[in-house]
C-alpha cells in the first residue's frame, strides 16, 4: 500500500494499523453491545440531525470510517440512504448483520475500500451530507482525508465530522491513547486546526460545537467531543 503523499514516521503505516486493529475479533461487535457507546452515538445522531435537515425521500449520505454503523443507525431512519465504507471487513459484516436485524438493510449498504480521491471512486458518486464519528484521531493527515472527502460532497453538501476536543491539560484519555498504535493524533483537535482544515479543502459557513462528554467504561478514560460542520459553495468546480 504505498502512500507516497504522506509522511509517515519510519515503519508507521496508520491505515494496515487501524485494519489490524478493528478487525481484531472482539472489536467489532463490543461497541453495539456497549450501553454507553449506544448512548454516545443516540447523542452525536441528534446532534447531525440538528446541523443538518435530512429528508427521507431526498437525502444520501457517505458514512466514511463507518465500523459497525453504530452511529450511522442513529440517523437512518432520517435518510434515504446510506454508504457505509471503512478498511476493516470485520466491522462491515458487523455493519450489515447489524442492518438486516434493526430492518435498515434497504437503506443500508456498505464497500471495504481505502477511499484516496481517485477519479471513479464509488462509481463518481456524490451525496448530500459526509458523516464521520470517532475516526480523524485515527488518521495521519487530516487535511488529506478532508480534502479528499470534499470531492464526494454534491455542491451545497455539508460534512458533518465528530471527534475528541484538545484536552486543556493532559488527561488520562490522552495518556491512553499514546500507547495505541492506530491514533496518530494523541490530543484531539482545537477550533482553529478543523476550521483550518475544513476551509484549507474548500468548505464553508464552518461551525464546531462541543456534542458530549464520553467516558469509556472498559479504558476508565474520559474524552470531550465536538461536531463540526462545512459546507461545499454551490459554486464549486466539478471534481
Amino acid at each position: 500500500m504505498s502512500h507516497s503523499h504522506h509522511h509517515h514516521a519510519p515503519g508507521k503505516d496508520y491505515v494496515e494499523a487501524n485494519k489490524a486493529h478493528f478487525n481484531a475479533t472482539d472489536n467489532a461487535s463490543k461497541y453495539d453491545d456497549d450501553p454507553l457507546f449506544v448512548e454516545f452515538a443516540s447523542t452525536v445522531g441528534a446532534a447531525m440531525r440538528e446541523a443538518y435537515q435530512f429528508d427521507p425521500s431526498s437525502t444520501t449520505v457517505l458514512d466514511f470510517a463507518c465500523g459497525t454503523g453504530i452511529t450511522t443507525r442513529s440517523y437512518t431512519s432520517y435518510v434515504k440512504s446510506v454508504l457505509g465504507v471503512d478498511v476493516s471487513e470485520k466491522m462491515l459484516d458487523q455493519y450489515m448483520k447489524q442492518a438486516e436485524a434493526k430492518g435498515f438493510a434497504d437503506k443500508m449498504s456498505c464497500v471495504c475500500i481505502e477511499l484516496k480521491g481517485a477519479e471513479g471512486e464509488l462509481d463518481k458518486a456524490q451525496f448530500d451530507v459526509i458523516t464521520c464519528s470517532m475516526a480523524y484521531h485515527h488518521f495521519e493527515s487530516i487535511k488529506d482525508i478532508t480534502t479528499m472527502l470534499v470531492k464526494f460532497l454534491k455542491p451545497n453538501g455539508m460534512l458533518l465530522v465528530v471527534d475528541i476536543e484538545a484536552p486543556s491539560n493532559d488527561t488520562r484519555a490522552t495518556q491512553e491513547m499514546e500507547k495505541r498504535d492506530d491514533v496518530a493524533h494523541h490530543h484531539g483537535f482545537g477550533v482553529d486546526e478543523i476550521k483550518r482544515t475544513f476551509e484549507g479543502a474548500g468548505l464553508v459557513s464552518f461551525d464546531m460545537k462541543h456534542v458530549a462528554h464520553f467516558k469509556f467504561a472498559a479504558g476508565g478514560w474520559e474524552v470531550d467531543t465536538f461536531l463540526a460542520k462545512g459546507v461545499k459553495p454551490a459554486n464549486s468546480e466539478a471534481l
